[in-house]
């Protein structure tokens, strides 16, 4: 596809999101969603597929910049309006390209958008890939709006192939999310639940939470509950949703307003 076309889907806001909950245990509450963009649609009132049309915004820094601050602030701004209609205070999680942290532009356009929507930083994380390089400025101005704004920072897909430790004491991460395969072994394989209880206790040790994403059955939900794990995310608890039907699920489930 044409960058133009991309472009022009981007500007008029033609991008379609979806959010898939997370669950706090123990509270057995849901203020935390993660977005992220599912479908374009198209001028003609036809709906697009968003993956072919991500792969070509990512190897773009033009279009990764603009799709990438066009999704900050409508992610936002949504939101903030789910929260109004509810009436609780929720947090947003979203996913963050490197290369929009690493523009210059990027701790500005950060706070511009908490104080456009009346936002506290704390009600907003990213999400950062162990997969995805990072420069040295992106590692920078990521620390800059946790330390600056209170934004809050994960480390996504902790336990992969390629897990990148350096990046623990590099940026300021709040949260390690634990990649979807440990909950695929868990509990039939022994030493993958010792090997989350381990990077349970690490981040126990670095002051961090930790979520477990791929939580799909109730055996699953008891394990990470019973190690003290913080947050879960999965098909068991909820599958990812259009924004409305997600407002219904959170409403069900959200602490009242004032609390986190």
């Amino acid at each position: 596809m044409e960058h133009s076309v991309i472009t022009d889907m981007i500007l008029r806001n033609a991008m379609i999101m979806q959010g898939q909950p997370k669950w706090t245990f123990g509270k057995n509450t849901c203020n935390t969603y993660e977005v992220f963009v599912s479908e374009f649609k198209t001028p003609e009132g036809g709906v697009l597929p968003s993956w072919p049309i991500l792969q070509v915004v990512e190897e773009n820094e033009a279009l990764t910049l603009l799709f990438s601050i066009k999704v900050l602030e409508e992610a936002v701004r949504q939101m903030v309006d789910i929260s109004r209609r509810i009436g609780t205070n929720l947090t947003l999680s979203l996913n963050l390209l490197p290369r929009f942290a690493e523009n210059e532009h990027f701790v500005e356009q950060v706070r511009r958008c908490l104080e456009a929507n009346g936002l506290e930083g704390r009600r907003l994380q990213f999400e950062v890939s162990e997969l995805q390089e990072m420069n040295q400025q992106g590692c920078d101005n990521l620390n800059r709006i946790h330390d600056e704004l209170g934004v809050g920072l994960t480390m996504g897909n902790f336990g992969t192939s390629r897990t990148n430790i350096p990046l623990l004491y590099k940026i300021h991460f709040d949260l390690i999310e634990l990649d979807r395969s440990f909950a695929a072994r868990i509990p039939a394989d022994e030493q993958a639940c010792r090997a989350v209880i381990a990077i349970q206790h690490l981040a126990d040790t670095l002051d961090m939470i930790v979520c477990a994403k791929g939580i799909d059955t109730q055996e699953q939900f008891e394990f990470f509950e019973e190690i003290g794990t913080y947050k879960g995310q999965g098909e068991l608890i909820g599958a990812p949703m259009y924004l409305e039907e997600l407002a219904e699920y959170i409403r069900q489930y959200a602490l009242p307003k004032g609390h986190s």
